[in-house]
């Protein structure tokens, strides 16, 4: 009996917990950041967009959080987080750059356009983000870590990015 217990547990939590490929790569996230021209210095803001009430998207923060306590952007700058649920995006302001929880596609439009508007970098392990314009920065991973960046996202946010960069990564 315990042990049904046990798995059918196990069952429940890998449910609400967001899969490995779906989680972003926060360390990597962070080093995205570092080559934004001008070079951020000093203390960056940044949000954790998440979905207040749903599991999978809270946990996903949670996880952003404690990997970007560990995280600095270049030996210039430390980064201060702040949890922003997506049903109040006006809390972006003030921020640098927002981590995007995987799962709010259909919040996506909205989030684009307040990012916008205040030159927000945007990075998610959603690439379908990136894909539709939404997003300026997708993380996949796979075989092996694969960055897209948004050229339409990018423009729309006034986020450039250095030369070196932008040849490693994959432009749409």
């Amino acid at each position: 009996m315990k042990q049904r217990l046990l798995i059918t547990a196990v069952c429940v939590l890998s449910l609400l917990a967001p899969a490995a490929s779906a989680t972003l790569n926060v360390p990597v996230a962070a080093r995205v950041m570092s080559f934004v021209q001008p070079a951020p210095s000093g203390i960056i803001p940044v949000a954790i967009v998440y979905q207040v009430g749903n599991a999978g998207s809270e946990f996903e923060a949670s996880e952003m959080e404690h990997a970007l306590a560990r995280s600095s952007v270049s030996g210039q700058a430390s980064i201060r987080t702040r949890r922003v649920p997506v049903s109040n995006l006006s809390q972006l302001s003030g921020s640098r750059a927002a981590f995007v929880t995987s799962g709010l596609r259909n919040y996506q439009s909205e989030l684009a356009e307040t990012a916008s508007a205040q030159a927000i970098l945007t990075i998610t392990s959603d690439t379908g983000c990136v894909v539709a314009g939404r997003c300026v920065v997708g993380i996949s991973e796979g075989a092996k870590t694969q960055i897209v960046v948004s050229r339409e996202a990018a423009r729309r946010s006034r986020i450039r990015f250095g030369s070196a960069f932008l040849m490693l990564v994959k432009e749409i």
